[in-house]
């Protein structure tokens, strides 16, 4: 949704804009907690598969860590109230205001979907270009932001526009599992004194995560290379 607003952004007006936004952004970070937890724990066990290092004794101690977090706040025991409730909000929220002016037709949105493109390309050079977490984590939102967009707007672009579209979903899911790495990076960075582990052992943990968030960032930028690193007036003549 949040995606989707930033589409239709000037047709509604800022003031609108902005707080539909920050409805979203509420209705997300009340879920956020909860399913960050469980992230946390997947992410560790699938890179725990793929290293054999990892596989010993000592290393149980972050599993167990990470598995008591997400017991403090499970998302299966939050209950049907609350969900009720979120499902409550977003529907107080989801009939379309009559001042909106929304268009008739795509001619108006092309502007606002060029622009999405161009934060998109520009993005991944800059993550491309930087070794920060942040830079690659803006990459991720703007092309989620992208990838959301053209998904909506397929039905009326045709089938040419599917390949592009699942392309995007690739490229997204290997930003996402990225970020997962950077998230557990971080968290464990930050209780690493809560964790039962030497020096050594938490060189070769953080040696392996950075691994392979480096191989999904590489991956990523690869794909982007096909996708997103034309110029907006030859992405949206490709439409």
């Amino acid at each position: 949704m949040r995606a989707l607003l930033r589409l239709i952004g000037p047709q509604i007006g800022k003031t609108e804009y902005s707080r539909r936004q920050e409805h979203y952004k509420v209705i997300s970070g009340k879920l956020s907690g909860s399913r960050d937890a469980a992230v946390r724990v997947k992410t560790w066990r699938e890179l725990i598969k793929q290293n054999a290092a990892l596989q010993e004794q000592p290393y149980d101690a972050i599993d167990c860590f990470l598995s008591g977090q997400q017991k403090l706040n499970p998302l299966e025991a939050k209950g049907r109230e609350f969900f009720m409730e979120l499902a409550l909000e977003v529907e107080a929220q989801s009939a379309v205001p009559k001042g909106w002016g929304l268009p008739k037709s795509l001619l108006p949105l092309m502007p606002n979907l060029k622009n999405i493109y161009k934060k998109a390309r520009d993005a991944e050079k800059k993550a491309n270009s930087s070794a920060e977490i942040e830079a690659f984590h803006q990459f991720r939102k703007r092309s989620k932001d992208l990838f959301y967009c053209l998904r909506a707007l397929r039905p009326m672009f045709g089938k040419g526009l599917q390949s592009k579209v699942n392309k995007l979903e690739v490229m997204t899911e290997l930003q996402g599992l990225a970020n997962d790495q950077a998230v557990l990076l971080e968290y464990l960075a930050d209780h690493c004194h809560e964790i039962d582990l030497d020096a050594e052992q938490w060189d070769l943990a953080e040696a392996c995560i950075v691994a392979k968030l480096q191989a999904l960032q590489k991956q990523t930028h690869k794909r982007a290379k096909s996708l997103i690193s034309g110029s907006p007036a030859s992405f949206i003549k490709s439409l």
